[in-house]
Parts: C-alpha cells; structure tokens; sequence
C-alpha cells in the first residue's frame, strides 16, 4: 500500500512527497531528509514517516519543536487518511494514495478549511509544558528567557506564519478578577503605541490558566549579554552607548506621553537588534499590568538581587509615587554598566546592596573607562542622583542634553520628527 503526504501550507505549499510500501521518508530541512523543506521552525531531521505491512506511522526524531499529528504533539503515533501532521511551520495532510479522489476534490484544501490545532489539557499544567503547545493560533516552539512574571517564547502565528515572542504569566498572576482586569486595561493602553524602540505588542488574552502577551520578535542580544562580554571583548565605545541612550530615551519619552511607566528598566529588558544594531525597550506592558498588589516590591522575599543595582532609590523603599524620574535612573545605570562592565552600586549582601544603592556615590566613568567624554559623564551621573529632585526632570529634557552633546561631538543621530 502506498501513502503520499501533501504540503497544505508553509513555505512549500503545494508539494507531494510520496512513501512506498514498507518504506521511510525522512522530514526535514537539512541534506539528509528526504525533503529538505526550507523551514526554519523544522529540524534538520524532524520525524520520520514509517510505512510497514499496510500500516503508517509518524515518529519524532528528537525534533526542538515537536511534531503534531491531529492536533497532538506525538512522539509516535499511527497514521489514518486525512491525518493532518504539523512539523515546525509545514503542515502536511497524510493520503492514501490507493483511494481514488473525485474529480471535482480539491487537492489542496484552503487554509482557512483546517481546523485550529487544540492540545491536551494536561499539556498545559505548567510554564515548562507549554512548549509544543498552541495558545489560540500561536504554536510555541522553544524557551527564550525567563524572568520574574513568566515565560518568553519563541512561537509562530500560524494564521501568517511569522515568528512572534510569546510572555506567558503563570496562572497565579490571573488569579483574581482584579488582576485580570488591570491586565486587560495595560493591554488597551498598550497595544495602539507603535515606536522604533518599543517592542510591539500584536495580540494578548487569557487561554485557560494564563494571561498572555504576542509581541514582536527580536533577533539580537540583550544589554546584560552586552555587559558580561565587557570584561572580554573590552569597553563599549563611549559613543556606542550615548546612541543607547537617545534610542531608549526616546522609547520611554513615548511611553511617558501614554502616562505610562517602566519601573523595571534593567539590562535585561532591552534588546539590541542583529540586523540594525538598534536597541528596543520591552516589558512596558507589565509596568501598567503590575500596577497593585501583585508588584514586586523590594520589601517582599524572593526579589532579585539581579534587578536591585539598577533601581531607583525610592523604589526600594517602596515609593508608590515613582514617575518617570526613576525610569531615568534605571536608564542612566544601565549606561554606566555599558561604561564601565558593572553596574553603578554593588554588595556582598542584600543589605549592603541597599545601603549601596540608597547612599554610595558610584566612582565616575572616567576613573574606569579614561575616553568617555566628560560632558556626557556629567549626563549619566545626573541620571543617577540619589534624590530624583537632583535628575533631569523628564525624558524630554534628558533628550536634549543627549542631542546638545551629540551635536558638540558630531555625532549621528536622527533628531527628524523629534521635539523637545
């Protein structure tokens, strides 16, 4: 008995790979498949179609994204005609090629006629499980970080068959109404702002258990990645950073005319594109979202000492009249680090970490990096006064000294479309 597969959507769509009696087609991307799909979300080797005494079978072949056969993802499982098996971004309908089509059957079903991949519910008990999954049409594919309010995803909108990064928040973060309603608002806040810097937001809900966010997905590395090769590769440019710093600048000058806050602003949370080398800010939908009981304080057990260089020194005393001034501080010590390999305030202890933070003067760039410029030193340690009174008093006017020191030095920026 012969059995054929039929490419009904991806990259390849239209394909026929035909599977003889007691034969095996490989799936795949790579040289040595059978197929060689140009998928990026496949395997080089993906899973293997396995024909035996009239029978069929799909078997995964260790693939990093699972393969699916009926909307389940499978590790073996027997084939049936009409059998629709997913593998990374392909989606593959299994024939028998014994049964006669009629004439008027199209081969090729339309995409819309395919019905939405739905997994187990078990599938979906923690975080870690969801890899594999489908949350509404996005299939997620692998683990890209991990941070204190959930998951980040590589995932693929199936509907257009891009990449997206999907931030998945455990079920504990929707767990009351007013939780969920604060999230709702964040995200209509949210959602609209669209900006060079900003990671965009295309689509959020609650599947189940889970509040989720589908952004933008961005090839790169992030400031944290940046600042642990310092001490490798050498001190970034002074001038590498001053363009840092007018790109986020700007993003939060754009979130501060939606009145919204980052209260969050580390290394971690700006990404820094392969293709462009432009630095992008994320995670300003959790500040709105976070707003509450459920934000993280400093006062409560379990907070990162990781965050804690980069904070403000009224946030960690639990100011709830934090504004855009400590958004600025956060800015101004992720600078500092990019300067000088490490952040503006350091300890062997939680406590000493504080008392760093909320009344050590950290040593000028200068002292550690001899090339920085000295008017966009007095910038950066501005930026970072312990009082917010003593900081430039909004994004607005720390752009301007930004751009009166590019300017001095000739240095390239595009101030179009930009007032203060």
């Amino acid at each position: 008995m012969a059995f054929r597969l039929v490419v009904i959507s991806g990259p390849t769509a239209g394909d026929t790979f035909d599977l003889e009696e007691d034969g095996v087609l490989l799936i795949g991307r790579g040289m040595a498949s059978d197929t060689k799909i140009n998928d990026a979300g496949m395997s080089r080797i993906h899973c293997k179609i396995i024909s035996a005494n009239g029978v069929a079978k799909a078997v995964d072949a260790g693939s990093s994204s699972g393969t699916f056969v009926g909307g389940a993802r499978v590790d073996e499982a027997e084939l049936v005609p009409e059998n629709e098996i997913v593998a990374g971004n392909t989606h593959f309908r299994f024939e028998n090629m014994d049964v006669t089509v009629a004439a008027n059957e199209p081969t090729i079903p339309h995409r819309e006629q395919q019905p939405p991949i739905k997994l187990p519910k078990e599938t979906h008990s923690t975080l870690k499980d969801l890899v594999g999954s489908m949350i509404q049409h996005y299939r997620i594919e692998e683990i890209v970080a991990k941070g204190n309010n959930g998951m980040v995803y590589r995932a693929t909108d199936t509907k257009n068959n891009q990449p997206v990064a999907l931030k998945v928040m455990p079920p504990t973060f929707a767990s009351d109404e007013e939780q969920k309603a604060r999230f709702i608002r964040a995200m209509k806040t949210m959602m609209p702002i669209k900006h060079n810097h900003i990671v965009e937001i295309y689509n959020a809900g609650k599947t189940g258990p889970f509040c989720w966010i589908a952004m933008e997905y961005i090839s790169g590395t992030t400031l944290t990645e940046i600042i642990d090769l310092i001490g490798i590769d050498g001190m970034l440019d002074w001038q590498e950073v001053w363009r840092i710093g007018v790109q986020i600048g700007r993003a939060l000058n754009e979130a501060s005319k939606h009145n919204i806050i980052h209260r969050n602003l580390t290394p971690t949370n700006i990404m820094r594109r392969s293709k462009d080398r432009a630095c992008v800010l994320g995670d300003l939908m959790l500040a709105k979202a976070l707003d509450g009981k459920n934000a993280v304080q400093i006062t409560q057990p379990g907070q990162l000492i990781g965050d804690l260089p980069y904070m403000a020194p009224e946030r960690t005393k639990g100011a709830k009249n934090a504004d855009t001034r400590s958004d600025i501080y956060g800015l101004g010590a992720t600078m500092y680090a990019l300067l000088t390999g490490h952040p503006p305030c350091s300890g062997n202890s939680m406590m000493d970490l504080l008392k760093s933070v909320r009344e050590e003067v950290p040593k000028k760039p200068k002292e550690i990096q001899l090339g920085v410029d000295d008017l966009f030193q007095d910038v950066v340690m501005q930026m970072l006064e312990k009082d917010p009174n003593d900081r430039q008093p909004t994004t607005s006017h720390l752009l301007k000294d930004l751009q009166r020191i590019g300017k001095f030095n000739n240095l390239e920026a595009d101030w179009s479309g930009w007032s203060g």
